[in-house]
């Protein structure tokens, strides 16, 4: 067989592993069955203050 029939025939053993993994994974995620206990939020960074500026910036700076 030449190179593209190789190409072919890898690509589909691939994709065959890829779904033969994601099997898997759903196997095991159903297995182990949702995650008990409380979820804390975290806590918000306060805003940075050069981001709420609104006013006008500079539009002659000059290239140097």
């Amino acid at each position: 067989m030449e190179l593209p029939h190789w190409l072919i025939i890898g690509g589909t053993v691939l994709v065959m592993t890829g779904f033969f993994g994601l099997a898997l994974s759903r196997d095991r995620r159903a297995a182990t069955g949702p995650v008990s206990g409380p979820i804390s939020p975290r806590s918000q960074l306060p805003p940075i203050p050069s981001l709420l500026d609104s006013s006008p910036r500079e539009q002659g700076r000059s290239e140097g």
